[in-house]
């Protein structure tokens, strides 16, 4: 069970990825999708207490729907809502960390978009498959592989 959770998760992930790099919205539908699949693996993966993933729904997106808000244009809001998807699969802790994981290579991806001139200070680019890939790398890390 614990395998065919970890592979529906990484499909949506992907599917999110995919979707957002090529016309830059994360479907919401997809983002329930995640949702749903916390919930699940709530019950597969016993290792994250209910508090824990109901306070990592808040711990990331709160603070990046603050900051959509603030800066316009920035972010958006399919990622505020995907971090609080993801915040039911990895929990408070594990959420954190990967939304750092993934803003810390979106970051990244920006500034060699900057240095190769492939960009502009104020282009914009998809987060989504950054965050996916924090998620993922966390996901699989801490939850799956810890038996």
């Amino acid at each position: 069970m614990r395998v065919i959770t970890m592979i529906v998760i990484v499909s949506i992930l992907l599917v999110i990825s995919i979707i957002d790099f090529k016309i830059k919205i994360i479907p919401n539908q997809l983002n329930v999708l995640l949702f749903i699949s916390g919930i699940w693996s709530g019950f597969v993966f016993q290792e994250v207490t209910f508090l824990s993933r109901f306070l990592g729904v808040f711990s990331v997106s709160i603070p990046m729907f603050i900051l959509a808000i603030l800066c316009s244009g920035g972010l958006g809001g399919g990622d505020v809502k995907l971090m609080a998807a993801s915040g039911v699969l990895l929990g408070i802790k594990w959420n954190i960390f990967a939304a750092c994981a993934g803003l810390l290579l979106g970051g990244l991806y920006g500034f060699f978009l900057l240095i190769t001139k492939r960009a502009k200070r104020k282009d914009c680019f998809a987060l989504g498959p950054f965050l996916c890939i924090g998620i993922a790398v966390v996901f699989f890390r801490y939850i799956f592989m810890k038996v």
